[in-house]
């Protein structure tokens, strides 16, 4: 077998590894109408209430991200709800500082930024948060009918200037390739195959 590949075939194990990953492909980032990001609002509807979320730092990059801003700092936080009956009602909207990553957070005593509870009529809702520490965070959301008799309430945990798990298994996977790649490429040479040596440099004339 050739250094070549079995150079080729690490990559490729490291490739498929981090494509398989399923939160891979959602912490990647979408456009605004992927339906791979839905906060969830319940309700006894067929298939229950719900709005998407996106989360974008622009003045850092173009990504649409749903579950892992890379950085602290100014970003922007996009609501979309496309329910003719909650367009109709009170948004209250909060952004909580989590406990955890599975959304755990007091929407009273967390608060981290709150907007105005009011309609947005036309489903959508955009606004700045300035994230100044790293960690875990909640959107909080809760639409309220004018007479108080209905409401939805949802959460959508997600991270903020912290190392993802596909990062983090990334990095892990670099380093073996690196580690086995220079192992053969090292075997290879004392065996004489590369089809160079490396000089001697203790030797002197």
């Amino acid at each position: 077998m050739t250094l070549s590949k079995i150079l080729l075939g690490l990559a490729l194990v490291v490739v498929a590894a981090l494509l398989l990953s399923p939160r891979a492909a959602t912490a990647a980032g979408w456009h605004y109408y992927d339906p791979e990001c839905p906060i969830d609002l319940g309700g006894n509807e067929l298939g229950g209430k719900s709005m998407k979320f996106v989360a974008m730092q622009p003045k850092k990059n173009v990504d649409r991200e749903c579950i892992a801003l890379p950085d602290v700092g100014p970003s922007v936080i996009v609501l979309d709800a496309a329910d003719t009956e909650l367009r109709d009602m009170n948004w209250d909207i909060r952004i909580l500082r989590g406990k955890g990553p599975n959304g755990d957070a007091d929407p009273k005593a967390d608060i981290v930024g709150r907007l105005p509870v009011q309609k947005f009529r036309n489903g959508m809702v955009n606004f700045d948060q300035n994230f100044k520490e790293p960690g875990e965070y909640v959107l909080y959301a809760k639409l309220t009918s004018d007479d108080g008799a209905k409401s939805f309430e949802g959460r959508h945990p997600f991270s903020v200037g912290l190392v993802t798990d596909e990062e983090f298994y990334l990095y892990i996977a670099f380093g073996v390739f690196a580690v086995a790649a220079g192992g053969v490429a090292f075997t290879l040479w004392r065996q004489g195959k590369l089809g160079f040596k490396i000089p001697d440099f203790s030797k002197t004339d």
